[in-house]
């Protein structure tokens, strides 16, 4: 019976560490070409990087957030970071969730724009609008429907990819995409790996943190971060093949993945778009809600008041579009959080209190 409980555990962690990072940027393909597969053959052992880093830190994330009884993430930031430096990286978490909502919105705007005929500022101004109404009528369950999309997520890609990989199999170009210094989000692609697996690890605090005192195993807490960790890192790999089968065109579309799609069958097409403007509608829910509250907190504006300026101030920003969106701004967040990363692995790495 424990050994049961402590293998559902388990599941569970790791199933609720790899939702909480696949999002729509990355079940887009736009993550993985900015950080991967724009360095072509290196991109690959940049994921291997990654994932290593995801299962080690995310566990250890876990395992923090249980030996501090943390209710919240910020416990576990203040407590690797120093109350200084943990003040900045709050404030700038918030400013990612906002920056976040951004993106999504873009991201509807774009796919409304690009496969259902809708201008691209009427699909701004109505997302922005359907995503501020949900929230003033109440969120729960946002973390719920999140976790019920990812699997939906996962098996739309591996339909879509697998149906390339049977289409590309005697492709002799498989892997062998030259690198697009032009889509690349850092000079190198070890510093490329470094900073999103560091912002990923960061807003994945969020939810790792608080999960990880819930967990009495120890052997679960990290079992889940491997779990997740290794979900993570072979659909990035998975993803990155794919799109180094459609080279170079891929690397110049704004989402990768649903371009492919619709190369396949119209109802392929369809099908992918429906479930990632789904993962994109939720993503933008929690983002707002989150930076909200916090707009909320730090100005003393009804909480209803602070949804509909955030959501507004979001759409404005969202003209940028979805593919810039996430060049310029994910890795300056991926540079901003390397320090909470190097922190956390060298208390891993010190700290044999952890075991």
């Amino acid at each position: 019976m424990r050994c049961s409980k402590a293998l559902a555990d388990t599941i569970r962690v790791g199933a609720a560490y790899a939702g909480t990072v696949i999002g729509a940027g990355f079940a887009s393909g736009q993550e993985i070409v900015q950080f991967f597969a724009s360095f072509g053959k290196a991109g690959l052992a940049g994921i291997a990087v990654a994932t290593i880093l995801f299962a080690w830190l995310g566990g250890r994330l876990l395992e923090l957030g249980y030996r501090l009884r943390a209710t919240a993430y910020h416990q576990a930031i203040y407590h690797v970071c120093g109350r200084r430096a943990a003040l900045v990286l709050d404030v700038l978490t918030a400013l990612f969730l906002f920056v976040m909502l951004s993106v999504m919105l873009a991201g509807i705007a774009t796919v409304g724009r690009d496969y259902l005929g809708l201008p691209f500022y009427l699909g701004l101004a109505v997302a922005g609008a359907v995503v501020a109404v949900t929230v003033l009528g109440g969120i729960r369950g946002v973390a719920v429907a999140n976790m019920a999309i990812a699997p939906l997520l996962i098996a739309a890609i591996a339909v879509v990819g697998l149906y390339s990989l049977a289409y590309h199999a005697a492709d002799p170009g498989l892997g062998a995409a030259p690198p697009a210094p032009a889509s690349q989000s850092a000079p190198h692609w070890l510093l490329a790996t470094l900073i999103y697996v560091s912002y990923n690890l960061t807003v994945g605090s969020t939810i790792l943190v608080p999960l990880g005192s819930t967990i009495p195993h120890y052997a679960s807490r990290v079992g889940g971060g491997v779990l997740g960790g290794l979900i993570l890192g072979g659909l990035a790999a998975f993803i990155t093949l794919i799109v180094m089968l459609h080279h170079p065109a891929s690397l110049t579309q704004e989402v990768p993945i649903l371009e492919i799609a619709s190369r396949q069958h119209p109802l392929s097409s369809i099908i992918y778009a429906a479930i990632l403007l789904a993962a994109m509608y939720t993503t933008a829910l929690a983002s707002l809600y989150g930076c909200a509250g916090k707009t909320a907190a730090a100005t003393g504006l009804h909480p209803a008041l602070a949804a509909v300026v955030v959501a507004a101030a979001a759409a404005i920003c969202g003209q940028f579009g979805f593919a810039k969106l996430i060049k310029m701004i994910f890795p300056i967040f991926g540079y901003a959080t390397l320090w909470f990363t190097a922190r956390l692995a060298w208390l891993s790495i010190r700290d044999s209190r952890w075991r």
